[in-house]
């Protein structure tokens, strides 16, 4: 399912990430599936240990347990003693000793869209550090925002988190004599609450032989020539194209699997003129509660035209679950057609997302179990916007509380997923997963890492290839394009 990933990524290629639910304190025992892992390097995504409006006015009472945040100048709705401060504490014990370059970003939602200047202080120590106006004035490091907008609004607080300890920031409202409402770790929707992201390099131990860092991922699995791989697997490079946005695509690049005994056992190349139904379902008049679009079968929104196949998402009013929603977009599945357990599994694909014009946009390409329960892999989720739109998400999935793992990645040789055709791929087996971005290795998941490996990764799952609209990432804003056209040249599966 798209939309879950929950953090910024910048600047790190193959950055990791690790996800802390409900608290940040945790201890794991075995079969334990909160997932919570020590040796997870290069990227941690942290939630409140504690938040709590700090507030002015006695009426306010207990504002430790509300699912809401406030805060408000001084002068704040008529009150001229109305100041509220939303403050949330962090517990940073994972960093390991030899990080550097640590870029940490709070991210915190809001449910609507204010001129409102926010700072953002960094007090060391417990909520109670940051109590009072007086000791927040006396804090050094501020980062501040310049408006409120829908959704996650991000910090950069790299500044005052550069290890483990215990930070406190507080939300305090410059402008705007009203208050703003931010989500807190007791809000019911879990992927509303706050998120203190950190990213890092981890310092190499010097050898007399290597330069590399310790931390550098292997290399892909074989060095063989493409020429041994199935003939199937290779693209045409000339493939006109008509409707589809690309005009000439490019050859593909040689990443079909070299390694000796991989099949080809599913395969849609998208040269037959249209949507081949005996491999894919399309959906129609679905309206799901995760995104604000309507799933359609219609070809103005999926249709196959020069060797590519185009999901189009559109700025059109359609009527869906007994909604009206005021965009279309398209879902594919192979449920009941085709169902996979283990295997190599691949996209080649052009993302439309770029910096300027892409909020809200999210093109995936993932799986799920044919039982339906729990369990999902995601090969690639490409979502839109300024904070997004130039890098992968590979994740994995337990159940959507959410307990899972995921990690921004970015793309090999500093390209983006939109520049062009990108190859991605997730190869599945008995003991483990491992994610490629055009051949090169780029994340790995097992045992080791994910308590429940074994008994969500153990059973058949279908394909799902799908561009929705809006989600907890962010809904469309006036400078999001439409039509916005997601471009597959192929999706292959192998088995050994």
């Amino acid at each position: 399912m798209p939309a879950h990933a929950p953090a910024p990524r910048r600047g790190i290629r193959s950055t990791r990430s690790l996800t802390i639910i409900g608290t940040a304190v945790l201890a794991v025992t075995a079969g334990t599936l909160v997932p919570v892992f020590a040796g997870d390097d290069d990227g941690l995504t942290l939630r409140p240990v504690a938040d709590t409006t700090v507030t002015q006015v006695p009426q306010d009472g207990d504002t430790t347990g509300k699912t809401t945040l406030a805060s408000c100048p001084s002068l704040c709705d008529g009150n001229p003693k109305g100041r509220r401060d939303a403050t949330l504490q962090f517990a940073v014990d994972k960093l390991p000793a030899n990080a550097t370059q640590v870029k940490a970003t709070l991210r915190v939602y809001a449910w609507h869209d204010f001129a409102a200047r926010i700072l953002a202080r960094t007090v060391p120590g417990d909520l109670a550090a940051a109590s009072s106006p007086a000791r927040l004035a006396a804090v050094g490091s501020v980062e501040a925002l310049d408006k409120v907008s829908k959704g996650y609004n991000e910090f950069d607080v790299s500044g005052s988190v550069q290890g483990n300890g215990t930070y406190t920031f507080a939300l305090s409202q410059e402008s705007l004599n009203t208050r703003v409402y931010w989500a807190s770790r007791e809000n019911s929707k879990d992927n509303l609450h706050p998120e203190l992201v950190l990213s890092y390099r981890t310092q190499a131990k010097p050898t007399p032989s290597k330069s590399t860092p310790s931390t550098a991922l292997p290399p892909a699995p074989s060095t063989k020539p493409t020429t041994a791989a199935p003939t199937a697997t290779s693209p045409s490079a000339t493939k006109p194209a008509t409707t589809a946005p690309a005009t000439t695509k490019p050859p593909a690049a040689p990443t079909a699997p070299a390694a000796d005994g991989w099949r080809l056992v599913f395969n849609d190349d998208f040269t037959s003129g249209s949507i081949d139904k005996s491999k894919w379902n399309l959906r129609d008049g679905e309206g799901r509660s995760i995104d604000i679009g309507c799933n359609v079968d219609d070809p103005k929104n999926t249709f196959v035209s020069g060797g590519n196949l185009t999901l189009r998402a559109l700025k059109q009013s359609s009527t869906c679950s007994s909604q009206t929603r005021q965009y279309t977009q398209s879902y594919l599945d192979t449920m009941g057609k085709a169902s996979f357990k283990y295997g190599r599994f691949e996209i080649r694909a052009k993302s439309p997302n770029k910096p300027e014009s892409s909020k809200g946009l999210w093109p995936a390409f993932w799986l799920r179990p044919d039982d339906g329960g729990n369990g999902e892999i995601d090969v690639t989720e490409l979502p839109g916007g300024p904070g997004w739109h130039d890098k992968s998400t590979a994740a994995i999935f337990w159940d959507y509380t959410p307990v899972k793992q995921d990690t921004r990645i970015a793309m090999p040789g500093g390209a983006h997923p939109a520049d062009g055709f990108h190859t991605y791929t997730t190869e599945w087996d008995a003991k483990s997963l491992k994610w490629y971005i055009d051949g090169k290795l780029v994340w790995t998941r097992d045992s080791s890492t994910t308590p429940w490996f074994d008994k969500a990764f153990n059973k058949p799952y279908n394909l799902r290839l799908n561009f929705q609209v809006g989600g907890w990432l962010g809904n469309p804003d006036a400078s999001t394009q439409f039509p916005a056209d997601f471009v597959v040249d192929y999706v292959k599966v192998y088995q050994r």
